[in-house]
């Protein structure tokens, strides 16, 4: 697309990594959507946000941030077999493995696909990194531990994660808006008996979000050595979010929501990062 001298765009900027350039931050694609409860579009987001870059630039005058000085690379999609769930939940805890291997140790950031991914990332992350112990940042409308009579889905991440007996404790485990007629008391009160905690979407609203994000902070990056941050888009006000599974209206704010990222990619424990659950065919743009 169409860049002047002094201005640089998203697509012309984020381009497919060749393999060898040195990187600063990684981007990889998973559009896993067959472990949705709910059946969703969610294998399409991928190449929905790509699609969606020509308009953007790398500059914020919100936050005074040029990305440009920034190498993002695309580093493509991980192959995933429509008929076989655990094949392609295998397929992407082993390539985040790999990837986070790679030298210089880049930030990921991953594309999903459903919150089913979330899991085997984290797992991922994990086994590459053996001697770290790991931190986690949820933001969802829904607190994603429940049983898994049906496998591994997309309601299941945060209970496997903390059930993945990898290096992660349940007091470095904070959920961050919560909120909705869509939940049980039994998750809260599992979620809490594991040592997490829980920011629904009303105390968000009531104490601010710079200081929830600060608790958080200090709650999930305590005694850890790197936080894993997850997405979930249904975290956000149904409004904003025509393009998802399940939203409602006592959802969070974008604007909260880019605080509290803008926040989290200034930490220097953050290491990894997930967007998930964003349903392009059911969005209005």
């Amino acid at each position: 697309p169409y860049e002047d001298r002094f201005e640089t765009r998203v697509s012309n900027w984020f381009t497919p990594w060749d393999g060898m350039e040195r990187i600063d931050v990684g981007v990889v694609m998973a559009g896993l959507s067959t472990t949705s409860l709910i059946p969703t579009n969610c294998y399409a987001a991928p190449d929905a946000f790509r699609l969606s870059q020509s308009q953007f630039t790398t500059y914020s005058p919100d936050y005074d941030v040029d990305l440009s000085s920034m190498v993002v690379r695309d580093l493509g999609d991980i192959s995933i077999p429509i008929l076989d769930q655990y094949k392609a939940l295998d397929r992407i805890e082993e390539s985040m493995f790999g990837l986070h291997q790679l030298s210089g140790s880049p930030v990921i950031i991953l594309i999903g696909g459903d919150h089913a991914v979330t899991a085997p990332s984290f797992r991922g992350y994990c086994r590459a990194n053996p001697d770290q112990k790991v931190g986690l940042i949820h933001f969802d409308a829904h607190n994603d531990v429940r049983v898994m009579d049906h496998g591994p889905t997309n309601g299941t991440p945060v209970r496997q994660i903390i059930e993945s007996g990898y290096n992660v404790s349940g007091s470095n485990v904070v959920q961050v808006g919560i909120h909705g007629f869509m939940n049980s008391s039994y998750y809260k009160q599992w979620v809490e008996g594991q040592g997490g905690t829980i920011f629904t979407g009303r105390q968000v609203r009531r104490e601010g979000i710079d200081a929830v994000m600060e608790e958080t902070l200090d709650l999930a990056g305590r005694d850890c050595d790197a936080i894993y941050v997850t997405v979930d888009v249904d975290v956000l006000e149904l409004a904003y979010v025509a393009g998802t599974g399940v939203a409602t209206p006592e959802g969070l704010h974008p604007t909260d929501l880019c605080e509290a990222l803008f926040a989290l990619g200034q930490h220097p424990k953050v290491k990894m990062v997930d967007f998930v659950e964003h349903d392009p065919l059911h969005d209005v743009a």
